[in-house]
Parts: C-alpha cells; sequence; structure tokens
C-alpha cells in the first residue's frame, strides 16, 4: 500500500480522524513504518474507557497493512506492538482492543501479549495458600497430566494427586502458562515442595491470587 492510498483508506474508515488525515497528506513520502507510529498515538487520543471505538473501523486498513507492507516488520513493530503495551499497561481493555482487530493483527497481537504475560511466572507449592485446604498429608503426586511450555485453560487438569489415599486433580483456575514442572511423577509430598511453575494470562492478577486448586474425585 502506497502512503496516498493508505491516506484514502483511513479518510474514508475513519474520516474523524482528521488531525492524523492532514498530517499524512502533508507529507506523501512519509514511510509506511513512520505513519503507523502516528497512527497509534492518534488513535490512542480516541481512547475511552480503555477502548478505541475507531480501531475497528480501521481494522481492514491494518489488515492490509500487514500483508503489503509488514516485510520489515514495520507494522508490527510500530502499531500492534505499542497497542500490545498499551493494554499490559492498564490503559487499555485487553479483550475489547483484540476483538477490534482482523485476523492477521490479532495473531501479530497474541505473539506480544502472551509472550510478555509468560513472563510473569507464580510459583506453585503443595500447601494451603496455593492449593486450598485439600493439601494436606499424607499426599503423591500420581502423574502429569500436561507438559510444560503450552497454554492451559481454566479449569484444566494437569496433575493426578492422591491425598490420604483419596485421588484429587490439580486443577488450574484461569488461563495460564505453564512454564516448568518442579517434582517427578511418583513423588511423596510434603507441605512446602514446589510443584511447578505458572503465569496467568490476565495482567490484573494479584501476586496472592490462588491460581490453582485441588479437587477431590467423587467418591465411587
Amino acid at each position: 500500500m502506497q502512503q496516498a492510498q493508505l491516506v484514502s483508506s483511513i479518510a474514508s474508515a475513519a474520516p474523524n480522524l482528521n488531525a492524523l488525515i492532514e498530517l499524512l497528506s502533508f507529507d506523501p513520502d512519509m514511510e509506511i513504518g513512520e505513519s503507523v507510529i502516528h497512527l497509534h498515538a492518534e488513535l490512542l487520543k480516541c481512547r475511552e474507557n480503555g477502548r478505541i471505538r475507531e480501531l475497528h473501523q480501521i481494522a481492514p486498513v491494518i489488515e492490509r497493512l500487514l500483508e503489503e507492507n509488514d516485510e520489515q516488520d514495520q507494522v508490527t513493530l510500530g502499531f500492534i506492538e505499542p497497542l500490545v503495551w498499551d493494554a499490559l499497561d492498564g490503559n487499555l481493555d485487553v479483550q475489547a482492543t483484540r476483538q477490534a482487530l482482523g485476523p492477521i493483527a490479532q495473531s501479530c497481537w497474541d505473539t506480544f501479549y502472551l509472550g510478555a504475560r509468560r513472563n510473569d511466572l507464580r510459583p506453585i507449592q503443595f500447601e494451603k495458600q496455593d492449593l486450598g485446604p485439600a493439601a494436606s498429608v499424607p499426599a503423591t503426586l500420581l502423574e502429569w497430566l500436561i507438559r510444560p511450555n503450552q497454554w492451559v485453560e481454566s479449569g484444566a487438569s494437569v496433575a493426578r494427586i492422591s491425598v490420604s489415599t483419596r485421588p484429587a486433580e490439580l486443577r488450574v483456575r484461569a488461563r495460564c502458562w505453564i512454564d516448568r514442572l518442579a517434582t517427578p511423577s511418583g513423588h511423596s509430598l510434603v507441605v512446602g515442595d514446589l510443584l511447578l511453575y505458572i503465569a496467568p494470562e490476565s495482567p490484573k492478577t494479584p501476586k496472592d491470587e490462588q491460581l490453582c486448586e485441588l479437587v477431590f474425585e467423587p467418591a465411587a
């Protein structure tokens, strides 16, 4: 997409972005990478309650830019990544912003957003503070039900544990990144044993929030 086409596309999709349209029109030789930086800055000025109404309007324009003008990641790095950091900093609603984007932009968003969230690791220990009142001894970690280095959905079972001979499942209470398993299958647990490291997807998750729970299997 050429600069003139970009200006025309933005004017048609979101005519209220007058200041941006004038700026881009003033310099027809502006590089696309610089143009999308101005686009990001102008859209932030339109933010209301963490949402940008115009983002959905120009989503098709962003899709075309990603298809035609992102050979050197100038659109990805100049527009998508800053948008992700705005969300991580709490300035934009995560879900609303992602949903306003097209499929290619959403894929780029996920790469940056989920990559950043993976760094917020939380240790999960075999203790009531981390797993709830069912975490007591004697107990044995029977088997892991998942592999590390993957995202799991809320409610997913990640391990089977025997607590006082009663079978139970270790489940996550929010969508999380499973980073590392720290205890081998078959290990007899003591209070305080480190089980695994996980990272919650939501940046609003408090550090002391319980992310896992032990759930006893129903009696036969």
